[in-house]
């Protein structure tokens, strides 16, 4: 079979529709709770997909499908994989069955069971990181794990890391997050020298820095926010930089201004000619997807014999043709431990899935543009008491991360006067960047300005602060991610029986 980055179009469809089939029949339908139930209740026969179109038969998962609740904390288990030794007889195929036996008969039954146990038993847990009080996790066995080493190697081929001469560091913290052990799975499957920071909170910032001007790494990685924040204290304190060739990024969207402010700084410390690339993975795919350093938007390149990208139109769940915005929907080819179908990411992918060969890399794999959003990142503020206003968080964070003379910055929506019941508000304070804060009033203006032709609002108010004091509240070095928009309207003081009486008395 031709390599995973090579095939055409109609190979593409012709080997996934064959691993779709595959995977639903001998893991899904047999071993996963969640699913097996499904497909009984809806009637839902694997042999009636015949193309890939026929997967609109399969419902959508979402995320309140697997996530704990309070009253039923167990629900993620409903998504592993449970093969019992009676399900593996009724169910493995006969080829699979011969093996075992042979395995049987000349190593004994504890060899049988050391497979089988490898292959489906749980050994590892990524959590999300959203903001509910019970994260879900999603468990991986050591089938799993030899999936994500894969996908680290393909990483390594995207971005272009050679590991007799290029040498990592990673400023992603420590944590049972996707981020954290697909970096480690590029080190160790291509064999390229990776110093794990664990970030601001492990190392410190200052340790790293220190890292760096002992290690001249010729590549970084890390979030967005923290990576900025190391290497612009690298310039000020002089670390040479010469050394880094390139940076990718993953955790959060990168807007084409800051890919730009970044390789500035980076250019002022010594850096020649970098380049800063995107890395998107979710902790419910347990992989990530980097895009090609061959240029301007070359995309995030996915894997055609692993996954199944769909994008749908987020309102009606149609499914959409290439090239067209909408929801990314994920389906794995293959795995084992905790495994969803047809799973609504909540992902607006801009420009949809191109199946053009990449115009830098050549390889021509499913391509999905770096230019991601979050639907739940569209919000309503209530800016008057007449009606509200629909904004996109994702647009505001692209102004501020990308505007040249913003340092740091974080929003705060709350409540006026702390009142329910009143409008909106937002607090906007900024740290302004040395050497171009001279006349913070034109800034906070010309910021304002933006941000009311970008998203027709201005903030209630606007402050000028050290940065040190909002790097302490966004919590930049203690924090998993930067807290950059806090939203406290819900916690708001109700008002009393009495005083609600009141004014709904006096607006009726």
């Amino acid at each position: 079979m031709p390599n995973w980055a090579s095939l055409d179009a109609e190979q593409q469809r012709q080997l996934q529709l064959r691993k779709l089939r595959q995977f639903l029949s001998q893991q899904i339908v047999p071993y996963h709770p969640f699913y097996r139930d499904m497909f009984a209740r809806e009637n839902i026969d694997v042999a009636s997909i015949q193309s890939l179109a026929d997967m609109k038969c399969i419902p959508f998962s979402s995320k309140g499908d697997v996530a704990p609740t309070a009253e039923d904390p167990d629900r993620p288990r409903q998504f592993i994989l449970q093969p019992t030794p009676e399900l593996l007889k009724e169910n493995l195929p006969v080829g699979r069955k011969l093996r075992l036996l042979w395995k049987k008969l000349t190593q004994g039954v504890d060899a049988v069971r050391s497979e089988i146990g490898l292959e489906y038993r749980p050994v590892q847990a990524f959590f999300t990181t959203g903001r509910t009080a019970l994260p879900t996790s999603f468990l991986m066995s050591n089938y799993d794990l030899g999936i994500l080493d894969e996908v680290g190697r393909r990483i390594g081929q995207v971005v272009q890391v050679d590991p007799a001469v290029d040498r990592v560091v990673s400023l992603f913290p420590y944590a049972p997050h996707l981020a954290f052990w697909q970096v480690q799975s590029v080190g160790t499957a291509t064999g390229t020298f990776t110093l794990q920071t664990g970030g601001g909170k492990v190392m410190g910032t200052e340790g790293i820095l220190r890292a760096i001007g002992k290690m001249r790494p010729s590549v970084l990685c890390g979030i967005p926010g923290y990576v900025y924040h190391t290497l612009r204290q690298a310039v000020e304190e002089g670390v040479d930089l010469s050394s880094v060739r390139t940076v990718f990024l993953g955790g959060d969207r990168i807007a084409e201004g800051f890919r730009n402010k970044l390789i500035e700084v980076l250019e002022r410390g010594g850096a020649r000619a970098p380049i800063v690339l995107s890395v998107f993975g979710f902790t419910e795919s347990r992989r990530c997807w980097a895009e090609c350093p061959g240029g301007e938007e070359t995309g995030l390149h996915t894997y055609p014999d692993l996954d199944l990208f769909e994008v749908i139109d987020p309102d009606s769940g149609e499914i959409l043709p290439d090239g067209e915005t909408g929801e990314l929907v994920y389906t794995p080819l293959d795995g084992r431990g905790t495994i969803v179908l047809r799973y609504r990411t909540g992902d607006i992918a801009n420009g949809g899935i191109t199946r053009v060969p990449c115009p830098a890399c050549g390889r021509s794999v499913p391509r999905l543009s770096s230019n991601l959003s979050r639907s739940s990142n569209m919000t309503d503020f209530n800016l008057t008491k007449v009606k509200g206003t629909l904004v996109n968080l994702n647009a505001i964070a692209d102004i501020l991360n990308s505007h040249a003379v913003v340092d740091e910055w974080q929003l705060v929506i709350a409540k006026k006067n702390d009142d329910p019941f009143d409008v909106d508000e937002l607090r906007l304070v900024l740290a302004l960047v040395p050497g171009k804060d001279g006349e913070p009033a034109r800034a906070i203006e010309d910021v304002e300005n933006k941000l009311l032709k970008g998203v027709e609002l201005r903030p209630s108010a606007t402050e000028i602060l050290p940065r040190e004091e909002i790097l302490e509240r966004i919590g930049m070095e203690t924090r998993l991610k930067e807290n950059r928009i806090v939203d406290l309207r819900e916690q708001s003081s109700a008002p009393s029986a009495a005083a609600a009486g009141s004014t709904a008395a006096g607006e009726g």
